[in-house]
């Protein structure tokens, strides 16, 4: 089935270009903002964010949390697994250590283990999709071919096989796959109906897992957790920014306030984001669409009649509507989501985000969808296949579910079309950007990680390096002026296989990576792999 790992009204953007071949740097280098954009990183720093734990001061970290400790997928690594309970929200999550700690000459007491939180996107598609397809260490091996006439009873009937994927991104780090939005996955709760109002829930469930995670190493003798990552992909772009952003302030508020100390509540050491195919702003990243469907380094993926409409007719009035969304705000509010008058966790859906304007806008910027013909929208490549999703029936499975905690009384699907109804009624697509968050991420100096399969049309490497132009942060002129550099992956031989191109300056990389559609390391999992060593080490990639 196709999954909407990036919301609908991404498909938009447009696109990729892969080919065979080099990167070409959009024209104009890594400069100019468009004035749509509103809001800087500045103005934002003095952003007070407020969470439950501040107007419950009975609150206590960790909270209630019911865990298990599989033996799945990778048996000789320490896995935790089940539930955060936050009132009446409970958010999934699966740990697996790493790799790491079995290497010769490791020393459990001395060596930290860097930790990764990883979120899938949608908006309302669970991180299992990553565990199973692309970075986690689980894969599955179907007993039989795949059948459109099995029904799903059938499919949980038949014998189930479970194998370890030898570049699962443990191999380097401690990772975490949580479901979230509430409602996505194996969590479930009251959704919420926005990306920022999902910040706070997100926040607290890292809290939890980092206080479990920090008590487990402790008992094992092992050294404290100095650093931790979030990264995801495709809707990620939406989550990640405004996740850091908002732990950042909350870090503040607990180095100031030694009650939240004593109530168990920890600074979280941030130390580098990463986003893969991500959707960031619908504004900025749509104008692609022409270059990927019509100019790219790929065979035109729209007829001759269908490129000349789109470039004349679509893209104008799609960013026409926009803008028309866009003037429902009112004054003090913006389309880059947190907002100093408001608490970043009560972010309920204003009327203007919901209105006529935004909802046309939606629908008429998703015109070029009608016209594609290809396989799949996040491989465009001519002999591309979908990405299987046979582990599905497994994770229905009683036996499943009652390894890891899951609630026995959820059907697993990929992607909640509640959650995800949930945030296209508030236009958190349309009518929010993770442009200011990134920023001010950036100018708190965390490191951060873009980077893109380019054969992925929903979310693409040209609009992404057009988002990234416009980014307003200290190292703008810096990443304008830098070269576009090779980037390859060592092989057991010796070889450099060449692998994509990268650019870097100061605190931020951008990655394209060649013959590789919107999961990258599905596509190319030796390199993904390389590429996170490179990040986690060196806080930046290297020819």
């Amino acid at each position: 089935m196709l999954r909407r790992l990036c919301l609908v009204v991404a498909c938009l953007l447009a696109i990729v270009a892969r080919a065979a071949g080099r990167l070409r740097a959009p024209a104009g280098g890594m400069a100019g903002a468009p004035p749509h954009v509103r809001g800087s990183s500045v103005q934002r720093a003095a952003e007070q964010c407020t969470s439950e734990i501040m107007r419950n001061d009975t609150t206590r970290n960790p909270p209630a949390m019911r865990t298990k400790q599989p033996v799945l997928c990778d048996p000789d690594v320490r896995q935790r697994s089940g539930y955060v309970d936050l009132e009446d929200k409970h958010i999934f999550f699966w740990y697996f250590g790493s790799r790491a700690r079995r290497a010769a000459g490791f020393s459990a007491s001395s060596d930290p283990v860097p930790l990764i939180f990883w979120f899938s996107g949608g908006p309302g598609c669970s991180s299992q999709i990553a565990n199973w397809q692309e970075n986690g260490p689980c894969t599955y091996k179907p007993s039989v071919p795949y059948s459109p006439t099995l029904s799903d009873d059938e499919r949980k009937a038949l014998p189930h096989s479970v194998q370890r994927n030898p570049y699962a991104w443990n191999a380097v780090a401690d990772i975490v796959f949580i479901d979230q939005p509430v409602g996505t996955g194996f969590s479930y709760g009251p959704s919420p109906g926005s990306t920022e109002e999902a910040a706070d829930p997100a926040w607290r469930a890292m809290q939890a897992i980092y206080a479990q995670l920090s008590l487990d190493g402790a008992a094992a003798g092992e050294a404290p957790i100095a650093d931790v990552y979030l990264l995801g992909e495709s809707y990620a772009g939406r989550y990640i920014p405004v996740f850091a952003e908002y732990l950042l302030h909350m870090n503040d508020q607990i180095d100031g306030s030694e009650q939240l100390r004593e109530r168990g509540y920890r600074r979280l050491p941030l130390s580098g984001i990463g986003v893969g195919n991500g959707f960031f702003d619908l504004r900025l990243q749509s104008p692609s669409s022409y270059k990927m469907g019509c100019d790219s380094t790929y065979p035109p993926l729209f007829s001759a009649r269908q490129c000349a409409y789109l470039n004349s007719t679509v893209l104008p009035e799609c960013a026409r509507r926009i803008d028309r969304c866009y003037a429902g705000a009112g004054p003090g509010t913006s389309s880059d989501g947190m907002r100093a008058e408001a608490a970043c966790t009560d972010l309920a859906p204003e009327p203007w985000r919901a209105s006529r304007a935004c909802a046309a806008a939606d629908s008429y910027c998703n015109t070029p969808l009608a016209w594609t013909t290809t396989v799949s929208t996040y491989d465009v490549r001519r002999n591309a296949t979908m990405v299987p999703d046979d582990y599905v029936a497994y994770l229905r499975t009683p036996a499943f579910k009652d390894a890891v905690g899951a609630s026995a009384n959820i059907d697993y699907v990929e992607c909640s079309d509640p959650v995800f109804d949930r945030f296209t009624a508030s236009s958190d697509a349309m009518s929010r950007s993770a442009k200011a968050s990134l920023e001010f991420v950036l100018d708190r100096g965390v490191p951060v990680l873009l980077y893109s399969g380019d054969a992925d049309y929903i979310c693409n490497w040209y609009g992404t390096v057009d988002f990234i132009r416009a980014l307003d942060w200290h190292g703008k002129s810096a990443l304008a002026d830098s070269p576009v550099a090779p980037w390859a992956w060592p092989a057991q031989s010796g070889d450099a296989i060449p692998a994509g191109q990268f650019v870097t300056a100061g605190n931020f990389t951008f990655l394209r990576v060649y013959e590789a559609g919107h999961e990258v390391p599905y596509y190319q999992p030796q390199a993904a792999l390389y590429m996170l060593a490179q990040f986690l080490r060196q806080h930046r990639l290297s020819s």
